[in-house]
Parts: structure tokens; C-alpha cells; sequence
């Protein structure tokens, strides 16, 4: 009985053992980032009116655009994308954001993209270069957390049914029906 409590307890701390995963790094001064970290492909362009930063999500293409002198988000505004293989209109999706299918875009290489922006009475030409490397398009490792998940589920599973059938073994044997 006592083996089987073992066995529980160790089950049911498999899904921890990731959260206090500890390093040696220091805590001192935070080391410096690495300027090869993973990221979203993005470009960026600005003018005298206007700040866009633009970013390829999967198969979408996200443009957040700002007013350039006080930062504060353009409402509003009529935004298109053309590049060689690409062209669209993008939607507000929120306040200062316009968002577009794009799997065009989705592949490796340099996209330039041509922006044109109206807003009211201002409008503008903004162009940048979205660079989409071959390992942003691969699928990400995050679903390797879902593979442990499942397996320490399916660990606690095995454990309580040998726990239940351990306990009806022994209330036979006791001779008393189990419930």
C-alpha cells in the first residue's frame, strides 16, 4: 500500500518538476540578450505623420500604426500593402491595428511591401523590408509541453486505476463488496 502513495505522490509531481527547473545563472546584472533570439518576422517605417510597424503572425500580416509625433494610435485610416506576389486592403481589428490574411507572405526570403496610408486629411507612402527566415515559418517546439502534459495525465490514469484495483483486491479478500 505504502509503494502505491509513492507512486501517487511521484505521478502527481511530474507536472512540476518544469516549473522550479532552475539554471545557474546569476542574479546579479541580467545577462545580455542574444541577437539571435526567435521572433516574429517585422519590418518598420516612419514618416512625419506617421509610424508603422508591421508583422507577419503566421498567415496574417498585423500593421500597428501610429501617429509619429505623439505616438497615439491612427483611427480610422484606409491602409494597403502591395509587394510582388501580395496585395491587400487591411481592416482595423482594434484601435491602431490593421490586420490581412497573408500566406503569401508566409515563406521564406524579403518581402519588400509598399504601404499606403489614408488618414483624413493626411495621407502617406511607407515602405520596409519583411525578412521571413525559414526557421519562423517551421512550427514552433511549444507543443513539446503538451506532449509532457499528456504523458504525466496518462501516468496519474495508470496510477489510479492500479491504485483502485489494489484497494478492490484487498476489500475481496476482507470480504466485504466494493463500492
Amino acid at each position: 500500500m505504502m509503494g502505491y502513495r509513492i507512486l501517487l505522490a511521484a505521478v502527481l509531481s511530474l507536472p512540476l518538476t518544469g516549473v522550479f527547473a532552475h539554471g545557474d545563472e546569476p542574479h546579479g546584472e541580467a545577462p545580455a540578450l542574444s541577437t539571435n533570439t526567435h521572433s516574429l518576422p517585422s519590418g518598420e517605417a516612419h514618416s512625419p505623420d506617421f509610424e508603422l510597424v508591421a508583422q507577419l503572425q503566421g498567415d496574417h500580416l498585423t500593421v500597428y500604426l501610429d501617429n509619429y509625433s505623439d505616438n497615439q494610435p491612427v483611427l480610422g485610416a484606409t491602409v494597403e500593402v502591395e509587394s510582388d506576389s501580395f496585395k491587400a486592403t487591411l481592416p482595423a481589428v482594434a484601435p491602431g491595428t490593421y490586420q490581412v490574411s497573408a500566406s503569401a507572405l508566409n515563406h521564406p526570403g524579403e518581402h519588400s511591401l509598399l504601404f499606403t496610408i489614408v488618414a483624413g486629411e493626411q495621407s502617406d507612402l511607407l515602405d520596409t523590408v519583411l525578412r521571413v527566415s525559414a526557421a519562423e515559418t517551421a512550427p514552433t517546439a511549444a507543443s513539446n509541453r503538451l506532449w509532457w502534459w499528456g504523458a504525466a495525465a496518462l501516468l496519474l490514469a495508470v496510477a489510479a486505476l492500479l491504485f483502485k484495483g489494489r484497494r478492490r483486491l484487498g476489500l475481496a479478500k476482507q470480504g466485504v463488496a466494493p463500492l
